[in-house]
């Protein structure tokens, strides 16, 4: 529990009375963590918009009852005698946990923000103008004394793309100060709103002003704009423009990310850009899954454009970093994916246990979660290409996988919204799917659970109006990776045709037009492996599980053998459970399998999307 919470519950929970009335001030029960903390604690919520309801809710279900009661009321509630005598009473909010910042200031900052500004201890009481550069240079990584020393166009643009894009978390009075921070250096962009969609635009006239013209308000041959660039085409945030040949090599190697002169030329330049993007990225990265749910859609974008080049040095350079990333990646895993599944999945699932809980706390009336077998992340890129085809609008993140990457329990995670049974297999996930959301108070009938593939396709027509939870499981894409002989080159165009030939846009619009929020996601991902050998009888031996990336041992003297008899190996251990961490394969040697099992990036991190209401 974040420390502002914390902190929120000592202030106002009474060792000697039930009943509590807090005047919400500044709104904060409006965040779904802090309404949760109180029910764990065992308190009944109740939530009055005018001092009437207070009265009637305290006489009608709280004066005599032996019970934990809450009351969030107005702002400026005050209760007469006979009440105060029963309750503890509070006026809290921003001031009271943050006393040195502004409350005006940081009113409005996701729940995230607040966190990190609770541990964070300040000495001195900050004013409002303060409050706000405090929260650029902690939160945005801005140093805000810096923006106009030189280059200042530059600089503030700059900022203005880490508050507004890389971060993309801004409140009110933030975006106020930005904007009249900003107007005497960018008059017009501030003119037409300072919004995240307005500064892409306006960054992206000023490119290509630049491009055509050899002129522009900002200098993108600064360093902190070359810098920008990359994060900016890498995202997609900006299209790179078309030029002559000659054009395109006068330009310096930071910016060719931004020009193409042909259509073969342009996949290669952007692909060379986005390994340069990668490569500066390796050195920063860290144990954060943030960090990696990011970085995982420039991998994908990467991995797309490097199946469809005919450059030999190039596809080299895309594998040769990300065998970097995939080794550095591993000691993300070692370092902190067990302490992800103890994490609250209401903001976001880090890992796919948590993605129902993530669910739940939508408060949209029908909701339907997608779960496609074996679809890793540059997989869903083509998906999701399709799904902007369509004008459907998504939101897209990711969550990490159970390791061993394998469908017996990464499914059954998602489907039970906890840690897996390791002696089931996947076969009681509906079961699983329905006794998680009776305990959330869903009633059986509202419940569906459906089974689709290629040639059975989902008659939505048929869901009755009674379902509001619906899980549904596609398996093709698995399928087809399990029969991708010729490795990716092959399953990215059997990915592109399964898109067709399912039906699964046409399906997931007929979703969205029968009232259901839409999620996303898949159980593993995959890779292309080449393999090691094939493992002797004696090896197996007391294997329960085994595939082609992983091994799961009946106990630790068999696991232990199994490891002193294979040293060499580059082996990620998980209790009884070994498994492959780089693109290997208990396979004959050298051939090259697509599969899945082990601790790869690819096969870890799946997407997690959801359809945006229309």
């Amino acid at each position: 529990m974040s420390n502002w919470i914390e902190k929120y519950k000592r202030l106002v929970v009474s060792s000697y009375k039930l009943y509590v009335i807090i005047a919400d001030i500044d709104n904060l029960f409006d965040y779904y963590e802090l309404r949760q903390s109180f029910e764990d604690e065992g308190y009944s919520l109740y939530f009055a918009k005018t001092d009437l309801e207070v009265r009637v809710h305290f006489e009608m279900a709280v004066r005599e009852s032996k019970s934990k009661y809450l009351i969030v009321a107005p702002a400026n509630y005050l209760p007469l005698p006979d009440i105060e005598m029963q309750v503890s009473f509070h006026t809290i909010g921003l001031q009271q946990l943050f006393p040195n910042l502004d409350a005006k200031a940081i009113k409005g900052l996701s729940y995230n923000a607040l966190c990190l500004l609770s541990n964070i201890k300040l000495y001195e009481e900050l004013s409002q103008e303060k409050t706000l550069k405090f929260l650029l240079e902690n939160l945005y990584n801005v140093d805000f004394d810096t923006l106009t020393i030189s280059k200042a166009k530059e600089r503030i643009i700059n900022a203005l793309i880490m508050v507004f894009l890389e971060k993309n978390d801004i409140n009110k009075p933030l975006s106020d100060f930005l904007v009249k921070f900003s107007k005497p250096y960018f008059p017009i962009l501030v003119s037409t709103g300072l919004t995240k969609t307005n500064l892409i635009a306006y960054i992206q006239e000023q490119w290509q002003s630049y491009v055509n013209q050899g002129k522009s308000e900002l200098d993108f041959s600064e360093a902190t704009m070359s810098r920008c660039l990359g994060f900016l085409f890498a995202f997609d945030h900006l299209k790179p423009i078309q030029v002559v040949p000659d054009k395109y090599d006068s330009f310096p190697k930071q910016l060719k990310i931004g020009v193409y002169y042909d259509k073969a030329g342009q996949n290669d330049n952007e692909l060379d850009g986005l390994v340069e993007y990668l490569t500066q990225q390796l050195e920063s990265i860290e144990d954060n899954a943030d960090q990696w749910f990011k970085i995982i859609h420039i991998f994908a974008n990467a991995k797309i454009k490097s199946l469809s080049t005919g450059n030999i040095v190039l596809q080299d350079r895309y594998l040769k970093v990300e065998e970097q990333f995939n080794h550095r990646f591993q000691r993300f895993i070692d370092n902190v994916y067990g302490s992800f599944f103890s994490l609250s999945g209401v903001r976001k699932p880090v890992v796919v246990s948590r993605i129902l809980d993530h669910i739940k706390a939508d408060p949209s009336h029908k909701k339907a979660l997608l779960v496609v077998d074996g679809m890793n992340y540059w997989q869903w890129n083509l998906l999701g290409q399709a799904l902007n085809d369509a004008d459907l609008v998504y939101s897209s993140s990711a969550s990490l996988a159970f390791i061993p990457t394998i469908t017996r329990w990464s499914r059954q995670a998602i489907f039970k919204g906890d840690k897996p049974d390791l002696n089931e297999d996947n076969l009681k996930e509906s079961k699983l799917f329905q006794n998680y959301w009776t305990k959330a108070g869903i009633l059986p009938y509202q419940i569906g659970f459906q089974k689709i593939d290629v040639n059975e396709k989902f008659d939505v027509s048929g869901i009755l109006d009674d379902i509001t939870i619906l899980g549904i499981v596609c398996n093709d894409l698995d399928n087809i990776m399990h029969g991708a002989y010729l490795g990716d080159d092959q399953l990215i165009t059997s990915t592109q045709q399964w898109i067709q030939k399912s039906k699964i846009v046409e399906t997931i619009s007929a979703l969205v037009s029968r009232g259901f929020r839409i999620y996303i996601t898949a159980d593993h991902g995959n890779i292309e492996a080449t393999g090691l050998k094939n493992l002797k009888m004696k090896e197996k031996v007391g294997a329960l599980s085994r595939g082609m990336r992983h091994l799961h041992f009946t106990n630790e003297t068999l696991k232990d053998s199994f490891l002193n008899q294979n040293v060499d190996l580059d082996l990620g251990k998980k209790g009884q459970s070994v498994y492959l961490k780089n693109k290997e394969a208990f396979t004959t040697a050298s051939i090259k399998v697509v599969t899945h099992g082990g601790s790869h990036f690819w096969e870890v991190i799946v997407p997690f999307i959801s359809i945006n209401e229309q």
